[in-house]
């Protein structure tokens, strides 16, 4: 997850929780049992994010959470950057606009559903959105105004071999998982 879209009766109370979650993270080597969160993959990608929250902040965004630079682990060893929340972001700022691979979530607050799906729909990328609800009929009526390629009720990024994975806009090409995904990479004979 990284952008979200919380509406404003929850969005104090979402801001709150959100940064408790980030704080819980231990960063460090994934072989030892306390870290649950490792180090990021490419060299570059720290201060590719350090940039973004950067941009955010210069852009009226709140540091809620986490850090605007790259840091160590309690070990001293590099490439990492603590779970970041921004709050008060907007359509403006980088991390709204682009995809960042890392430990980073932007918070906007919406004041109606319609609000939502204009704000989820203006991103050039499509590949997943989730809703958390409690409303089964009202996620239902949403979804299909999402232009995303799948859609998750309250939970995200589950992978399932009967669920098509696929994106819209910018967000991929094709179909994998599924039935739909074999017959792209099968022919009949």
């Amino acid at each position: 997850i990284q952008r979200v879209f919380v509406h404003s009766s929850v969005h104090k109370k979402f801001v709150e929780a959100s940064v408790a979650l980030a704080n819980e993270y231990v960063l460090g080597d994934p072989m030892d049992s306390k870290t649950n969160l490792g180090p990021v993959a490419l060299p570059e990608v720290p201060h590719q994010m350090a940039n973004v929250v950067r941009d955010a902040l210069l852009k009226g965004g709140k540091l809620a959470a986490g850090a605007a630079m790259p840091c160590n682990d309690a070990a001293g060893k590099g490439r990492f950057f603590r779970p970041t929340v921004l709050d008060n972001c907007n359509g403006d700022m980088e991390v709204m606009k682009e995809e960042v691979f890392g430990p980073i979530v932007a918070i906007q607050s919406v004041n109606s559903d319609a609000e939502a799906v204009e704000r989820i729909n203006a991103s050039k990328y499509g590949l997943t959105s989730a809703i958390y609800t409690s409303d089964q009929n009202r996620a239902a009526k949403l979804a299909p105004q999402l232009n995303t390629g799948t859609v998750f009720m309250n939970r995200c990024d589950f992978l399932d071999p009967l669920l098509p994975w696929i994106g819209q806009k910018l967000s991929g090409r094709g179909c994998s998982l599924s039935v739909h995904g074999f017959r792209g990479m099968t022919r009949h004979k």
